[in-house]
């Protein structure tokens, strides 16, 4: 390698292992663990992924730079070494979530299960994940194996990184090269946060640059003569800003926070810091990570990582929510235990030892029949004897049915018709009314196609996650959509309405977190409070207005948990956990209902919004569909009535609500049925 010294072997051998990182491995899955079992109690404990990152970028550079220094560098043992180190324990635990998933999860959750299986066997995680829905929301916990998708970034890091460097050190280029990719990486994450935030949290391409941060740190310690040139500062210093740093950012950073962009900049950093004070085996903070306590911690951080996850998911989708903290912590101590004994019975006798081809043959292929379990899980009908757990009451949180009644036309050229998803019209009679929103108005379709009078119907048009708006454009994406495509929809959407003479009847319906929550931009300014978003509906309404067309806005149906998790599952559990855990019988209803008031309250912005709309436009027909889905009187917004869920996916309606709704709106416009 150009412009760096030769280091002694023996020299690269001791500095190969350093009990200080084992320890900040500890602090790392601490937080993390902390923070999905207790989320309060550390906010930003989910930074400690980003630390992980930087361990592993650091460890795997120092790793192969030491094999290329003393000339014995194989591509192919480096992989065997990571088989080893990873597939066995990812392994027993997918398994063992697999056999829980058999045992609680209803059907449709069972086959997501086998497609997490096969994303986690060939460690492509993050790529299933990206386009559901995000890390953060109320669905992830419903996801066994969510956690993967950093163990599918680091493989994929792993796969484009050591040929890379080995060409770098080579042709004595290793600094420029560093500088550049971490640099590119970066400048992808700031730009991913503000435009695609899912694909920022996920790819790989915005997140190497945590991973490369640890390699620099690597190049740093091993070749300090070939850095850039920096101020030098003192162990201690350097201990101190990382602590500061890191403690900071379990305590201040918080889901609410636009991550990673420029936030993940302090857990990096903080790791980064660490790692090169403990270089200096006199440093204060190697005394404090190397305490045996964070060392047994980091020992077993890999299998704890594993392990925490599915156990607190499966817990919260067994109780239909958050579990008590005494259970949690209960289940906190039995992930402990698991990984002590993961690393005594597997990872040890495995990767200590003779090496023997089985030792990486075998793991190998326990990832192949998990992945292959998965696929059949996803694509083949396997639940067999998997009839423990009925679905009937499930079934009715449904939507859809009246699909015979339609065709996918709705008037739109074909080059305009692929900005809408859902493009459909009555086949029975020319539409005379048109429903027009996001998702929303999808799931209230059904209903009103069912209902709709004799020589009365209905024309849909919607795109998910995507409001009417004119004159707006929404500047963020929400979940994993692309706002421009939105602004697209709406644009093709309000011309083809104002277009058809047949139309006489718009019906407006969308979410009010798609109103009040991403950014809206209109000559120049930007809002998020809603404002921006009321002002499109405003110029949409005027426009229909306009066009000869009489408007209705529907508001927005009480927000829910999602009916998947407010079924009672208490029978799975074995007595012996029933008693351990106080699992006791819930109805849906118990679980899952809230209150009128709870509902009115939670949406008064987006309600006093809609006031000023109905101000603005007298003839401007407004229907709330609490009047079908909440008892007033008993002040309950519930989540079944009978048998019948009121819910099909989220805060979506079912068919079971979108009949009733599309009566009383029919009722409303003079088109009884």
């Amino acid at each position: 390698m150009k412009n760096t010294p030769n280091l002694p072997v023996g020299t690269l051998q001791a500095l190969l292992y350093r009990p200080d990182i084992d320890g900040l491995r500890g602090l790392a899955v601490l937080g993390t663990v902390l923070f999905h079992a207790f989320p309060t109690l550390l906010p930003g404990g989910f930074v400690g992924v980003d630390v992980f990152f930087v361990i592993s970028g650091f460890l795997i550079t120092r790793i192969l730079l030491a094999d290329l220094q003393q000339g014995r560098h194989s591509i192919a043992h480096f992989y065997a070494r990571r088989i080893r180190r990873i597939f066995p324990a990812l392994a027993l635990v997918m398994i063992a979530t697999f056999g829980i998933g058999w045992f609680c999860l209803f059907n449709g959750e069972f086959k997501n299960l086998g497609t997490h299986l096969m994303a986690g066997a060939g460690f492509v995680s993050n790529l299933a994940l990206w386009g559901e829905t995000g890390y953060f929301d109320k669905a992830a916990e419903m996801k066994p194996l969510l956690h993967l998708w950093s163990l599918g970034i680091e493989e994929q890091f792993y796969i484009v990184w050591p040929p890379l460097l080995a060409l770098a050190f080579r042709r004595g280029h290793i600094w420029r090269w560093l500088t550049i990719c971490v640099a590119a990486s970066f400048a992808l994450n700031l730009w991913l946060v503000q435009s695609h935030p899912s694909a920022a949290f996920y790819l790989p391409g915005g997140r190497a640059w945590e991973l490369l941060a640890g390699a620099a740190v690597a190049v740093w310690t091993l070749f300090p003569a070939g850095a850039p040139a920096t101020p030098r500062a003192s162990s201690l210093t350097l201990a101190v800003a990382g602590l500061v740093l890191c403690a900071g950012a379990y305590l201040w950073l918080n889901a609410s926070f636009v991550f990673p962009g420029i936030w993940s900049v302090p857990p990096v950093l903080s790791a980064c810091l660490l790692i090169l004070a403990g270089d200096d085996v006199a440093a204060p903070s190697r005394r404090w990570l190397s305490h045996p306590a964070a060392v047994w911690l980091g020992k077993i951080s890999y299998p704890l990582y594993l392990w925490h996850w599915p156990l607190l998911s499966f817990a919260n989708i067994e109780v239909g929510g958050v579990p008590s903290p005494t259970t949690r912590a209960s289940l906190v101590a039995i992930s402990v235990l698991l990984s002590w004994g993961t690393v005594a019975l597997i990872e040890k006798p495995i990767r200590q030892g003779a090496d023997h081809w089985l030792k990486v043959a075998v793991p190998c292929m326990l990832m192949l029949a998990i992945g292959s379990i998965g696929w059949a899980l996803r694509h083949k009908n396997i639940a067999g004897a998997r009839t423990i757990l009925s679905e009937w009451n499930l079934n009715s949180a449904s939507h859809g049915a009246g699909h015979e009644l339609v065709t996918e036309n709705c008037g739109i050229d074909p080059a305009s018709r692929k900005v809408l998803s859902f493009c459909y019209s009555d086949r029975r009679t020319t539409p005379q009314y048109a429903l027009w929103g996001d998702s929303k108005a999808e799931a209230l379709y059904w209903g009103l196609v069912r209902e709709s009078a004799p020589g009365q119907s209905w024309m849909l048009l919607s795109r998910p996650s995507c409001a009417p708006l004119s004159h707006v454009s929404r500047k963020t994406p929400y979940d994993n959509d692309d706002p421009e495509a939105c602004n697209s929809e709406a644009r093709v959407a309000l011309d083809t309405l104002v277009r058809n003479p047949s139309i006489h009847t718009v019906v407006i319906a969308t979410a009010g977190r798609i109103l009040i929550g991403p950014t809206y931009e209109s000559d120049g300014r930007t809002s998020t409070d809603g404002s921006l978003a009321m002002q499109g509906l405003d110029a949409t309404i005027t426009a229909l207005h306009q066009a000869g067309k009489r408007v209705v806005m529907l508001i927005d149906n009480p927000t829910l948990q999602d009916p998947a998790q407010c079924i009672d599952r208490s029978a799975l559990a074995p007595a012996l956990l029933r008693r351990a855990f106080n699992i006791t019988p819930r109805s849906p209803n118990d679980r899952c209902a809230i209150s009128y008031q709870t509902h009115i309250i939670e949406t008064r912005q987006y309600r006093a919004l809609v006031d000023q709309l109905q101000q603005r436009h007298p003839e401007l027909l407004v229907y709330d569909p609490a009047d079908v889905l909440c008892d007033k009187q008993r002040d309950v917004c519930p989540m079944t009535v009978g048998d019948k869920f009121l819910y099909s996916y989220s805060d979506h309606i079912s068919d079971s609500a979108n009949g009733p709704i599309a009566k009383e709106i029919n009722n409303l416009l003079g088109t009884p049925r």
